[in-house]
This record gives C-alpha cells, sequence and structure tokens, in this order.
C-alpha cells in the first residue's frame, strides 16, 4: 500500500495541520497532496524518480512529501538552509530528478532540475488531474533522508512505504496519544526524529500536527507552546534544559518525549517537577527512523518500544562489558543509498546496528547507552563512560555556564586518552565559569578528571543540533 494512504486516513473534517493562523483539515490535504502529485506527473517526474525537499516546515512542505509519496517519487527531505555546493553533492549522489527549493536557493544552485517555490506553487495551481497513488509494496523505496554527518560524509538512507505504516505505535501505546491530539515538535522535519515521532505519527493517528516554518529558539518554542498548547510534545535535551531555566509553561500536556542527544537524568526529574508530565528519553537514528529505545527517570534502564525487537552483540568483556545492539523494527530502513565502508554503524538481515555502545543494566534488565564507541575509553587504565561524566559536570555547573560538554582525545602518546572539558561561559564572567568548571573537576575521581578546559562561543553542530564530538576532539590538539 503506498505510504501517503495511510497519511491521509483522518477523519476528513478533523484539523490535519496547523501553521500560523491556518488549519487543514484531512480531506483538504488529502486534496492538496494529490494535486501536487499531478503537477509532479505533470513536471515529467515519474515513479522510482527522487526529488529534493528543502522548504521551511509549514503545510506547502507537507503537502509536497505526501504528494511525491502519492505519485511514487521519493523526497529527499533536507534542510532549507543547506549550501548549494551540499545540494549539488547530494543530487549526484542520490541521482535526484528534480528540487524543489526556496527562490533564493534555486537561483544559488542554478541547475536546470531545480523548481523555485514561485514556480511551484503555479504549477500546483494549474494541475487538474487526480492521479490514482502509485502502486507500492511495504518493501519498495518510499523516502530517503541523509544523516547528520556527525561520522563523516552524509550517508543517504533509503526508507521503505512500511515504515509510514506503524509510525504511530510509539505515541499510541507509550504516550497514549489519541486522534483529539495535536503534536509538535520543535526539531525540523528534515530530521528523522520529528519527521517520524510527531509528522508521520500524528497524521497516522488521525491527529492534528502543529508546524512551524520559523527555526527554533526556547523564545519561539515558548510562543509556540503558548498559542496551540500541544498534547504531545517532542524536542531535544538542550531545548529542554533551556525551557525548564525559563520556565515555561505547559497547559494541558498530555506526553513529552527527549531525543537526538542522550538526556540527562537530573533534567528528566527537574522536567517533571516543573511540569507533572514525565520525560520519556528516547533513542534512534536516522536508520532505524522510529525510536527503538526509552526511558523514563522512574526506570533504571532502557528499554525496547513496541516492535522492536533487540540482538545483543557482545563487543567487550572483564572490568566493563560492552554490547553493540542490533535492532528490528519494521521502520529500520533498506539500506544505504552507496557503498558505506567508514562507519562501524551496518545493516544485515534487515536489522540495524548503529555505531553506538551499550552496558547490561545491574540487573541484567534494559540496556544503558554509554555512546559512541569512542565515547567508551580506558583513562590511566581505567574504564570511563565519558556520557556519565559529561552528565556528572553538567549536574555541578548548572547555572555557571550555557553549555558543557566533554571529549576524549588522544594526548602526546597516542595511546594515551585525556579528557577535556568544553563549556559555553552564558552570563558569567569567563573567571567564575573557569572556577565552577575546575570545582566541578575537582568532585569527580582522579582518573575521571578532564585534565584542560576550554572556553568556547559555541559548539560546532550537524543541520539536526547534533554536537561535533569529532571537531572538538580535533580542536584539542
Amino acid at each position: 500500500m503506498n505510504a501517503a494512504a495511510w497519511l491521509l486516513a483522518g477523519e476528513p473534517a478533523r484539523i490535519a495541520l496547523i501553521e500560523g493562523e491556518a488549519r487543514v483539515d484531512y480531506a483538504t490535504l488529502r486534496a492538496g497532496s494529490i494535486r501536487n502529485a499531478a503537477a509532479l506527473l505533470d513536471a515529467g517526474l515519474r515513479p522510482g524518480d527522487a526529488c529534493v525537499l528543502a522548504l521551511p516546515d509549514g503545510i506547502e512542505w507537507a503537502t509536497a512529501f505526501i504528494g511525491m509519496l502519492w505519485a511514487g517519487v521519493r523526497p529527499i527531505a533536507i534542510n532549507p538552509r543547506t549550501a548549494s555546493e551540499q545540494i549539488a553533492d547530494l543530487m549526484l549522489d542520490s541521482g535526484a530528478a528534480a528540487a524543489l527549493l526556496e527562490d533564493g536557493a534555486a537561483r544559488a544552485l542554478g541547475d536546470k532540475r531545480a523548481i523555485d517555490l514561485g514556480e511551484w506553487r503555479r504549477r500546483v495551481e494549474r494541475a487538474t488531474a487526480t492521479p490514482a497513488a502509485a502502486p507500492a509494496a511495504d518493501d519498495d523505496p518510499a523516502f530517503l533522508l541523509y544523516s547528520s554527518g556527525t561520522t563523516g560524509r552524509p550517508k543517504g538512507i533509503v526508507h521503505a512505504h512500511r515504515a509510514i505504516r506503524d509510525a504511530h505505535v510509539f505515541a499510541r501505546d507509550l504516550l497514549g496519544a489519541r486522534p483529539e491530539h495535536r503534536f509538535y515538535s520543535s526539531s525540523k522535519l528534515f530530521f528523522a526524529y520529528p519527521l517520524a515521532n510527531a509528522f508521520f505519527a500524528g497524521l497516522r493517528l488521525g491527529a492534528t500536527v502543529v508546524l512551524d516554518p520559523e527555526w527554533p529558539d526556547p523564545a519561539r518554542v515558548a510562543a509556540m507552546v503558548e498559542r496551540h498548547e500541544p498534547h504531545i510534545f517532542f524536542s531535544v535535551p538542550t531545548l529542554y534544559r533551556r525551557l525548564v531555566d525559563a520556565g515555561v509553561r505547559f497547559r494541558g500536556l498530555h506526553a513529552a518525549v527527549s531525543a537526538g542527544e542522550a538526556c540527562p537524568p537530573a533534567l528528566a526529574r527537574e522536567w517533571q517537577a516543573m511540569t507533572g508530565v514525565p520525560l520519556v528519553n528516547g533513542y534512534g537514528t536516522t536508520e532505524t527512523l522510529s525510536l527503538v529505545l526509552y526511558r523514563t527517570a522512574e526506570m533504571d534502564a532502557a528499554h525496547p518500544t513496541p516492535l522492536t525487537t533487540i540482538h545483543p552483540e557482545q563487543l567487550t568483556s572483564g572490568e566493563v562489558e560492552t554490547w553493540r545492539l542490533w535492532f528490528s523494527h519494521p521502520a529500520v530502513a533498506l539500506g544505504y543509498s552507496r557503498v558505506v565502508t567508514h562507519d562501524s554503524a551496518r545493516f544485515a538481515d534487515g536489522r540495524f546496528a548503529p555505531g553506538d555502545v551499550f552496558r547490561r543494566a545491574p540487573d541484567g534488565e534494559g540496556w544503558l547507552f554509554a555512546g559512541r564507541s569512542d565515547q567508551l575509553v580506558k583513562v590511566f587504565g581505567r574504564w570511563v563512560d565519558v556520557v556519565a561524566v559529561e552528565q556528572a559536570v553538567q549536574e555541578r555547573m548548572r547555572g555557571k555556564a550555557e553549555e558543557v560538554c566533554v571529549i576524549p582525545a588522544q594526548g602526546e602518546d597516542a595511546d594515551m586518552i585525556r579528557l577535556h572539558l568544553f563549556a559555553i561561559p552564558g552570563d558569567l564572567p569567563p573567571p567564575q565559569v573557569l572556577a565552577a568548571a575546575q570545582a566541578a573537576i575537582d568532585s569527580l575521581p582522579p582518573y575521571q578528571r578532564p585534565e584542560k578546559i576550554h572556553l568556547v562561543d559555541h559548539f560546532p553542530r550537524t543541520d539536526t543540533g547534533k554536537l561535533r564530538r569529532n571537531e572538538l576532539a580535533r580542536s584539542t590538539g
């Protein structure tokens, strides 16, 4: 079954999308998506073609994306702020037949395959045909996403139609989401996390999805929450920290999810104290699309989400046992768009294993995230969980720095790993931040202590907001 049909199956009169003052019900969303499909076919695209989609989140983005699915054209959702050189590389990598871009981006690209938004609107207005949905089997390719590039060159990830079929199960079964709820994510739809858990899940449930074309910052998110009062909220740890610090009021909130990076347990407790709503810490990747692990502040470890099966592979034994987890889930991607040899993440037999390391919970029930394979390191002969050290420092430096992270890097001796503490000062003078950082370091066991403190203006991040830890590690040399 074509995945677009699943997304358009909500009650016709129920509001499907909200963008500012605009409201679109499911009947209108269906008609608009089919009209977009007709415009694509009129433009010469055919089932099996791929088309870059680089527009701000909103109703036009939604009808274009679903219209592509309906027509059998594979959308490639990317950041609308992507530089033209990167778009050109991506089109070469994916073999895209067209690119739907904002007007300025289309001019900058200078490629005849680019369609600017103004021209696209005219084509949709002229389209009159009502094509049937392109036939599709569960395992037929439906759309592509590109990885964040935290481990190197971004990878094209091919997702099947089946990825959308069960996208709502996590929200329905664990969050208690219902058709009358409003979904809102602060993260943008070119990022797998909000695409699957807010956009796909909300529409699959026949609920309402709130979209915002503006770039998120704490003030903007607070304004959106005040205006639309979402019931199901999705964000990332950095933004949750700022929302808690600002005391943003969430009226009528039913569930909240944090993903994208590890969420400190202390932050989850503070959030629940402020809102009365548990913060569900989710784990997933662009390759799994859906969240495959979850944990709340009351849980001692992460457990598989509904429909997820875990196949553990032991990596190390002895003092610290570590595991690679292979995930089976209906949303696991078909694979990469090209051969990938530089990454520890991999597909096999319909399963996917990220380049992350896990430890078993002490009672053997559930899993503890230990970071990427380079974040569980030996320092002075002792195993150090860099994620745990970072969270301990963050807790001790709360209010003393805007952001903090701990990075392992090679010392002068190539066999020696040293820890480095990076901090963004925020409002306090640098000497006070340095003093607070040193006090936090001194409170740690000696072998866990970062040996150098770096004050920086900002952290390098990917388009999806993930920290570029490798870039910080290189700066220590």
